[in-house]
């Protein structure tokens, strides 16, 4: 009766988790919530004039996406789209809650149900990578995250080689977040004939790609991966001091301002929080850890490794570990790892402690809750993001009419470093106006015409004729 009563809390936190997801997915429809890079793509969208399959070569023969032909087919078919429905091109943010149902099929197969329900609600609501949650342009992180999932189902639970380096093939050229976790793949393969055939083929498929198909077929190829990075030592300990940063203060930092937002969160939405916590404390209250304790250690281990194997792509690329910005979008694989490696270090921890099942719950359970809220506080960050850039272009709109100018170049200067450090309705410092490629559709929302007004921000083009300054929501010409 109690295995039946604990099955059937367990598919309730499963709905509760499903419901959760969908209902972010819902508030990004609903606010059209569409910022940084998105911007740029939606306005490409609305240019397009040639056939779909000239268009999406097109996409494909950029600096950006000609490494990435799988992920960027798809996300050139949503732009595609768009052009008759913006909301077409939001559909990106449904590969997020599908990379949950990949992560579930294969942690339930390797740990258990209930450990997989829980990996993937925090996971979910994970503060870190938080941009691949609320923007679709980075469903090539998910779709790498999808990938990968299945490779490493198919070494662990159905034995297929093959298919398991089809997959991490298909990972890498969606985004390069698991390179580094080729390692992994091999560790998990028990046999040394079987390791050296996926070697193999992963390896020399991606080479293949990379060097010879890709420059061969586009004109705009271009080799991401800067290996000369790693001998630029200064910065190679400006990655460790980041590093170590984001694992013990920016995350802290991050939840801390979710709490101060608990305020401005719909009372639903806590008591949505409260109620997962309750069903997470009631699944777990009765699990045995005890008996797994190793099984624990050793998943402890592997991710605190992939961690570290996560962190090395920095080593070879121009962008930082933080969680703060739109730059937080490559942390996909470590969100993924450090998931598992809190949740194992959790239960290893106390367990050595000798506590009892209930305080390893009443931890998981406020934790859950914690994340969540924190999680809704991002929510609601992204929205205001929206609307601060809604908000700016329209007046600036108005303030172009008063001052009687039709076309030309505008800057606008406020001081966005301040904005986003002490407003406190910003958790991560999310995406607000700042690139020259976002103007364009921001202006077009706006009744802007992008066409004849090319609006820049002040930090990006400094030369500009007219200038107008945003300040305690006002906009005045200064220049």
């Amino acid at each position: 009766m109690e295995k039946k009563l604990n099955n059937s809390y367990l598919i309730f936190l499963n709905i509760l988790i499903i419901v959760y997801n969908l209902y972010i997915c819902l508030v990004v429809f609903k606010e059209k919530i569409v910022v940084s890079d998105d911007l740029s793509k939606l306005y490409e969208s609305k240019q397009i004039s040639k056939s779909y399959f000239s268009y999406i070569y097109s996409f494909l023969d950029s600096t950006t996406m000609a490494a990435r032909p799988v992920s960027g087919f798809v996300t050139g078919t949503l732009i595609f789209f768009s052009k008759s429905n913006e909301y077409t091109y939001l559909l990106g943010v449904l590969f997020f809650p599908i990379s949950l149902i990949a992560i579930y099929c294969v942690a339930k197969n390797i740990l258990s149900k209930e450990l997989a329900s829980l990996v993937i609600l925090l996971y979910s609501c994970s503060l870190i990578g938080t941009s691949i949650q609320f923007s679709s342009i980075m469903l090539n992180s998910n779709l790498a995250t999808i990938f990968f999932s299945l490779s490493i189902y198919f070494i662990c639970v159905s034995k297929n080689i093959i298919l398991s380096s089809l997959f991490f093939i298909a990972s890498i050229l969606s985004y390069e977040i698991f390179l580094p976790m080729i390692l992994l793949n091999l560790f998990l393969i028990k046999n040394n004939k079987k390791r050296i055939v996926f070697l193999l083929i992963t390896s020399g498929i991606i080479v293949l790609f990379r060097k010879v198909i890709q420059p061969e077929i586009f004109v705009n190829s271009y080799q991401r991966d800067e290996v000369g990075k790693i001998f630029e030592f200064k910065r190679v300990g400006q990655i460790a001091v980041y590093s170590v940063k984001l694992f013990f203060k920016d995350i802290f930092v991050g939840m801390y301002k979710g709490l101060l937002n608990l305020r401005n969160i719909h009372i639903v939405e806590i008591i949505s929080a409260l109620m997962v916590s309750s069903v997470v404390y009631k699944v777990f209250s009765v699990y045995d850890f005890k008996s797994q304790l190793h099984r624990f250690k050793t998943l402890g281990i592997i991710s605190l490794i992939s961690i570290l194997l996560g962190l090395s792509i920095f080593l070879f690329s121009s962008y930082i570990p933080t969680v703060f910005g739109f730059d937080n979008r490559n942390l996909g694989a470590i969100r993924l790892f450090y998931t598992l490696f809190v949740i194992s270090g959790i239960v290893y921890v106390l367990v050595k402690l000798k506590l009892a099942n209930k305080m390893i719950s009443i931890c998981f359970a406020t934790l859950a809750f914690l994340l969540m809220i924190t999680d809704i506080s991002v929510k609601n960050s992204w929205i205001y993001a929206s609307e601060f850039n809604n908000e700016l272009f329209s007046k600036l709109n108005i303030a172009l009419k008063e001052n009687h100018i039709e076309n030309g170049e505008i800057c606008l200067k406020y001081d966005i470093s301040n904005e986003l450090k002490t407003n406190p309705h910003f958790t991560f410092r999310e995406p607000i106006f700042y690139n020259n490629w976002e103007s364009p559709m921001l202006s077009e929302m706006n009744g802007i015409d992008s066409k004849k007004i090319h609006v820049y921000n002040v930090e990006r083009k400094t030369d500009c004729a007219t200038v107008f300054l945003y300040q305690n929501g006002k906009i005045s010409r200064v220049k």
